[in-house]
């Protein structure tokens, strides 16, 4: 089996916002409702189709001053709109829009404060 990106999860402490502010954000829709080990697990669609060339890479990004982490990128056609929703919705900008390959990212955080990044490829 090969090890390979397989699947998004959002941990928060109100999956009822998370799921409002990310509905609204992008138009991910929950498509079920379960229950693992006693907690809420509501299950997302993003409607899109993936990106597969992207789902089989990464990065390792020396970022001196950051605590480590795992960042999530989710490609948008717009990327100044979609930063004013984020905080239009009540997430936050954490670092303005940066050139990164051949597009812009930036990365935020939703209410519960769950950062993740959002990028747009640059028009040619």
């Amino acid at each position: 089996m090969a090890a390979t990106w397989d699947w998004v999860e959002i941990r928060t402490h109100d999956v009822e916002a998370t799921a409002k502010f990310y509905e609204e954000l992008f138009g991910w829709k929950v498509t079920d409702r379960v229950v693992v080990d006693d907690s809420p697990v509501w299950l997302f669609e993003t409607g899109g189709q993936p990106r597969v060339e992207d789902l089989s890479r990464g990065g390792i990004w020396l970022r001196k001053g950051e605590a480590p982490r795992i960042v999530v990128y989710v490609l948008v056609d717009d990327l100044d709109t979609s930063l004013r929703r984020v905080v239009e919705l009540g997430g936050s900008v954490l670092e303005p829009p940066l050139r990164m390959g051949r597009g812009m990212g930036a990365l935020v955080a939703d209410p519960g404060g769950v950062t993740f990044a959002i990028y747009q490829f640059l028009r040619t």
